[in-house]
């Protein structure tokens, strides 16, 4: 047996759902109070008409001696006159009191009708009644006392939700999808309205409808039950406002949450920039604006607030070396400040603090190369960037490949490696080796060439060995940096 306001389960005979602890009547009502009193009425009315009765029957004694006594007189016989007269004052009195007996009747019942079509409790009484029938029958029964009962009190979350169970049982699911709505909109505790048109929605897959009534709700021990389908705005680490220092803002979300950013006041959507670390604030003004969404694609408010960054940025960095057409190599530098940290591109992108980082001179690189470099203070703040773009063609007697081919040859000479393809004796990977760029030591300009050890699986890395040739007289040398970061060359 299923419970009319909240839909649970029931034992057969229980009086009290133990799901929503309604009781349920399963009898219909009857008032032995007005029962009593019809009865006591009814029984006095009798009495007073056998009193009129006797009544009658003296006054006719009376009337009929009279009679006689007259018609002795006057020497006439009335005897049937007064048969008939006494017969007809009979009926007479008679019906006057079936009469009242019947109108009586009419107003306690009238009076009893009255009081239960107006009473909240016999009504909902006798809407459960009908609903523990289980029929169409007992539904259709169900839909017109409960809405007589909203009548009468038309704040019954009570009364609605029964209204919608019979909806529901007889496939009237737009209505009972309202009457939910309606008891939501003013009972925000009636957690079983809420388990009942959530389940609906569900099925409909409208999670936006879901979501809107879970957050017109102001009980959070409902809320806290349905939280997976309600968005909650993004939370900033930090107030907006004016600040001294660069600012590493977090952006906050539930489970289950992808957060999307803008940082220029634009309202963002599922094609902005996904947050996955802090965003950096540095100097200038900056409008952040937030939303989150779900695993059910609904979509908080946007959260939007403004920061200034008022600080001082560091100087430019100082390179050595200008930009320009060069013949012979020059050792590219900057001084180091402390308590700053710089860091440096050679493929045209922005240097970031991801970037190499500058901790010696930097032998130019043959060809054309463009160089970034850029400043970090200790609070992180970058500097302006300083951007060298450099071509360097060398006046050589020996080419790149052919520096390659005498270093290689004198390896293999000494077993280091096999073959010009770089093998190891007793070893698996090869040598590998890199020439891209050029040095100069006393007046003489060397090609420097990086060995590297090449893995099987493919993987590189700096062997520690570097050597230098001659662009001249095709000398071949090791080649090593000094404790300020500049190359020297020793015999091999």
């Amino acid at each position: 047996m299923e419970c009319p306001f909240c839909g649970g389960q029931m034992k057969e005979g229980q009086v009290f759902c133990e799901h929503c602890g309604k009781e349920m009547q399963f009898v219909p009502v009857f008032e032995p109070e007005i029962e009593e009193s019809i009865r006591e009425s009814l029984s006095g009315l009798i009495d007073r008409v056998d009193e009129d009765t006797e009544t009658e029957g003296s006054l006719e004694k009376e009337f009929e001696e009279r009679e006689e006594k007259q018609n002795k007189k006057s020497g006439k016989k009335g005897l049937f006159d007064r048969i008939s007269k006494s017969e007809h004052a009979k009926v007479i009195y008679a019906g006057m009191g079936i009469a009242g007996v019947l109108l009586f009747l009419c107003l306690i019942f009238g009076i009893f009708y009255t009081v239960n079509y107006n009473s909240y409790d016999y009504q909902m009484k006798k809407a459960g009644s009908a609903y523990a029938l289980d029929s169409k029958e007992g539904y259709e029964e169900v839909i017109k006392y409960a809405k007589r009962a909203i009548e009468i009190a038309p704040n019954s979350s009570d009364a609605k939700m029964l209204l919608s169970s019979a909806y529901l049982k007889l496939e009237r699911q737009e209505e009972a999808v309202d009457m939910l709505e309606e008891i939501v909109e003013t009972d925000n505790s009636y957690i079983e309205a809420y388990k009942k048109l959530i389940g609906i929605y569900e099925e409909q897959k409208k999670y936006e409808a879901i979501n809107r009534i879970l957050k017109a709700c102001t009980d959070l021990s409902v809320v806290e039950q349905f939280q997976e389908y309600v968005v909650q705005t993004p939370e900033f680490s930090e107030e907006e406002g004016e600040y001294d220092r660069v600012i590493s803002l977090k952006l906050l979300a539930g489970s289950n949450c992808t957060i999307y950013y803008t940082l220029d006041g634009s309202v963002p959507t599922e094609e902005s920039e996904m947050y996955s670390v802090p965003i950096r604030l540095e100097k200038g003004e900056h409008v952040v604006s937030a939303l989150c969404v779900n695993q059910y694609n609904l979509t908080s408010d946007v959260v939007q607030k403004k920061f200034t960054i008022d600080i001082s940025v560091p100087d430019e960095p100082e390179i050595s070396v200008d930009s320009g057409e060069y013949s012979s190599p020059r050792m590219i530098f900057s001084d180091l400040i402390e308590g700053y940290e710089m860091f440096y591109t050679t493929d045209g992108s922005t240097p970031t603090r991801d970037s190499i980082p500058y901790l010696a001179p930097i032998p130019m690189p043959l060809g054309r190369s463009v160089f970034q470099f850029i400043m970090f203070d200790e609070n992180g703040v970058a500097s302006e960037i300083a951007k060298r773009e450099y071509h360097l063609v060398l006046d050589a007697a020996v080419t790149v490949d052919e520096a390659y081919i005498i270093l290689k040859q004198a390896l293999i000479g000494k077993g280091d490696i096999l073959d010009i393809q770089g093998h190891m004796p007793n070893m698996e990977g090869t040598k590998e080796f890199v020439c891209d760029s050029a040095f100069m030591e006393n007046d003489q300009i060397f090609y420097l060439i990086t060995e590297y050890y090449v893995e099987p699986g493919g993987s590189r890395s700096k062997s520690g060995n570097a050597f230098a040739v001659n662009v001249h007289t095709r000398e071949l040398y090791r080649a090593s940096a000094n404790y300020a970061g500049y190359y020297r060359v020793e015999a091999f």
